[in-house]
């Protein structure tokens, strides 16, 4: 019996282990006085043995029995039937994809004495209804193939696919029943009729994710001490990459930048909605907070809340700015992005680590302050606010004296240079506001920007990071919490 195991990597970098099934009809005409072809010889393995193959890729391959044998006499000229069934296992210890290959080495049963040819099916058939001298495959995954199954012609070579899969995956184990049957007239001398069979696997490794500056994989893993511990491992000269919020799968530019603080480097673009809570699993509450709006897709006046609670948010459109540091406003009542075509153009959040620089450069999203804090601005006239719509791991920035935006503004010598804060490493966006008002809706996208800050100064206002036009940086200004503006966060 021919058994065997073979294990390679092929130029593209995926494993292969393969085993050999021998096949043998052994075909008994009495006719003829030869009874040589029921003879077993040495090399064919006992029916309850089994054999496996092990790749080095953690792949293992087993046939049971190890071998398939099956015996006839046909007595008239439409022959007789014989079918073989045996079972096939294939484990993946780990792998980043694969596919289960079953072909055959011949086309046709070849009778080892008399070297007379079976060929395989032309048409599918089921086993009562297959043509005289001929041969054919059926499969199913599980223990049987079922009486109503169909044999064919088994390709040569790699042969057909019984079954594959993508992404990374660990403990892969899989079960198939083969099944091989043949019908044989008594035209045919007595032989040994045979092919060897091959199930071959084929694995890609496993994908590791990108480990660069910081070293994780999303932005809820973020610490101080990953912050603290980042370095630029590229030497690209910044420390930066792109992280995945859990939340919704987009990922976003995070840097390390001249302060020591880590930063988002791209506006926050999270949908809110009354039918999902934040939890503090996955965002920057302390416990479960639901938004008191949905996020809405226009600024009208049916959308807009003029209520400095108001916990209203707005996705106007995925676009990014063209030209960040010129100072080119789209005006004012706006209804979306779509309307400022001008000084943006289409980009959607990426949902892949995808390296684009221009990812820092999207718009966003828009929160009144209370959707900003996660309702815990509530009415506080001064202090913090505790919570956020940030990641777990980041918060919004502190505004004022000795804040983050000041001394951000102050390493970064911003001064009054705003396009000094739209370019690398900072990458501050003029997306406009969502003023609350029919005379001004959505306006100055293009010019301006306010990012919320944690910080009350009064029961109807917050602190914001603002910018305007080519020489207006603001590290503190006093903004109405009733407006939709952007979200930074910074790292706990």
């Amino acid at each position: 019996m021919l058994k065997g195991q073979n294990t390679k990597l092929n130029s593209s970098g995926k494993a292969s282990c393969l085993l050999l099934l021998f096949l043998t009809f052994l075909m008994i005409n009495p006719a003829t006085t030869s009874a040589n072809a029921l003879e077993t010889s040495d090399d064919v393995a006992n029916s309850n043995d089994q054999i496996s193959a092990q790749a080095d890729s953690g792949v293992t391959i087993s046939f049971t029995p190890a071998s398939g044998s099956a015996s006839l006499t046909p007595t008239t000229s439409e022959g007789a039937s014989a079918k073989i069934n045996v079972s096939a296992n294939v484990k993946i210890a780990s792998t980043g994809g694969y596919t289960i290959y079953l072909g055959a080495k011949n086309s046709a049963l070849t009778g080892a004495t008399s070297k007379q040819a079976i060929p395989a099916a032309t048409t599918a058939t089921t086993f009562a209804n297959m043509k005289t001298n001929t041969w054919g495959y059926a499969y199913a995954e599980g223990s049987s193939v079922p009486d109503s199954a169909t044999y064919s012609a088994l390709p040569q070579g790699q042969g057909i696919s019984l079954g594959s899969k993508s992404g990374n995956q660990t403990n892969v184990n899989k079960t198939y029943t083969l099944s091989f049957a043949t019908k044989i007239g008594n035209d045919k001398p007595a032989d040994t009729y045979s092919n060897q069979i091959t199930l071959s696997v084929t694995t890609s490794p496993m994908e590791v994710a990108k480990i660069d500056d910081f070293g994780i994989e999303n932005m809820q893993q973020m610490t101080a001490t990953v912050c603290a511990d980042a370095k630029d491992t590229n030497g690209d000269g910044e420390i930066a990459t792109q992280l995945k919020d859990i939340r919704d799968g987009k990922y976003y530019w995070i840097n390390k930048l001249a302060d020591g603080k880590c930063w988002m480097t791209q506006n926050l673009d999270l949908d809110l909605s009354t039918s999902k809570a934040l939890t503090s699993s996955d965002s920057d509450v302390a416990s479960s907070w639901t938004p008191g709006y949905s996020t809405v897709t226009t600024a009208t006046t049916s959308t807009i809340l003029a209520d400095n609670a108001g916990q209203r948010s707005w996705n106007l459109g995925d676009y990014r700015i063209i030209n960040p540091s010129i100072a080119s406003g789209c005006g004012l009542v706006k209804e979306s992005l779509a309307k400022c075509t001008s000084q943006f153009t289409a980009y959607a959040t990426p949902k892949t680590a995808n390296g684009d620089t221009n990812a820092h450069y999207i718009a966003g999203n828009y929160y009144q302050w209370n959707a900003a804090t996660a309702g815990t601005g509530g009415t506080i006239t001064s202090g913090q606010a505790g919570g956020s719509v940030c990641p777990r791991g980041w918060r919004l920035p502190t505004a004022g004296s000795q804040s983050d935006y000041q001394t951000l503004s102050d390493v970064g010598a911003f001064g009054s240079d705003v396009a000094r804060t739209t370019l690398a490493p900072y990458y501050f966006v003029r997306s406009g506001h969502i003023h609350q008002d029919s005379s001004n809706m959505f306006s100055a996208a293009g010019d301006n920007a306010s990012y919320w800050s944690s910080s009350s100064n009064h029961s109807n206002t917050a602190l914001a990071f603002y910018i305007s036009g080519a020489s207006k940086v603001l590290p503190a200004n006093s903004i109405e919490r009733k407006f939709g503006v952007s979200v930074r966060c910074i790292a706990r």
